[in-house]
């Protein structure tokens, strides 16, 4: 069977790089297929973080080549009943478990699997790391040629299960969104698309009350907290040289309401 023409697999974790999480996942990969092309897409997921994870994954896979893996895993519930999958689209396969971290690609899915097949996985199973024990060694499959009906049973993809707060609800008046993402310069990503902006008079994250700014983060004045236009394509809210969540004291999750001109 033909192996994957550019073998390319992505990883997506909370492991983070203090531990050798990452690298024993890699490792796995590399052993089964030591021609993969390895891409670290961010393993500075919030621990437990569900919602940045598969946030994360939304604005950065249509940046990625068609015919890309995907091996997601922020998993709180590692070691418990909860299926693990993989979801295939036109494009590319996501290896993640079912509690969420797709849910951006549900809606693009051509079809889905349940990852079933222990002979596939890796020589023994811990209760605590999946990434290593199974996703690893069946990315490693799939980059060499096999075929995910070899690899898993299939599902119906309506059957995946659904994150919600990855998009805004529409009231009477206004737009209540979320901070979906804080990155590493403390702006706090909202999932208020930024296509909606010209509607919107004034933005709300709790006690504050913030404008749009006119451009990019330099148009911010000094000491300001502001909204911008991020890269992605989403409101963000910024300080101009600063970190907007520690000077608002804001988190993921917390509610941005949107009111409309």
């Amino acid at each position: 069977m033909a192996a994957v023409a550019h073998r390319i697999v992505t990883l997506t974790t909370d492991f983070g790089h203090q531990d050798p999480y990452v690298g024993v996942v890699k490792g796995v990969i590399l052993s089964g297929c030591p021609d993969a092309r390895i891409v670290d897409l961010n393993h500075e997921i919030p621990a437990f973080d569900i919602r940045a994870g598969a946030w994360s994954l939304k604005i950065s896979l249509p940046y990625l080549p068609a015919g890309s893996i995907h091996l997601a895993v922020i998993d709180p519930q590692v070691g418990s009943n909860q299926r693990r999958i993989a979801l295939k689209t036109r494009d590319f396969v996501i290896l993640a478990p079912d509690n969420g971290l797709t849910s951006a690609f549900i809606f693009q899915a051509e079809r889905a699997f349940v990852l079933d097949k222990p002979q596939f996985f890796g020589k023994s199973v811990s209760n605590t790391f999946h990434a290593r024990d199974i996703f690893a060694p069946i990315a490693a499959h799939l980059l060499k040629g096999e075929r995910l009906e070899k690899l898993g049973s299939e599902i119906d993809p309506g059957t995946l299960a659904r994150l919600e707060g990855l998009e805004p609800e529409v009231s009477s008046g206004h737009l209540e969104g979320a901070i979906v993402y804080t990155d590493r310069y403390g702006n706090l990503i909202t999932n208020i698309r930024a296509q909606e902006q010209n509607k919107f008079c004034q933005i709300e994250l709790g006690k504050h009350v913030l404008t749009i700014a006119d451009g990019s983060y330099d148009t911010i004045g000094d000491g300001e907290t502001k909204v911008v236009i991020g890269s992605h394509g989403y409101l963000e809210i910024a300080v101009k040289q600063g970190s907007a969540a520690s000077q608002i004291k804001a988190r993921n999750g917390d509610k941005v309401i949107a009111r409309w001109a």
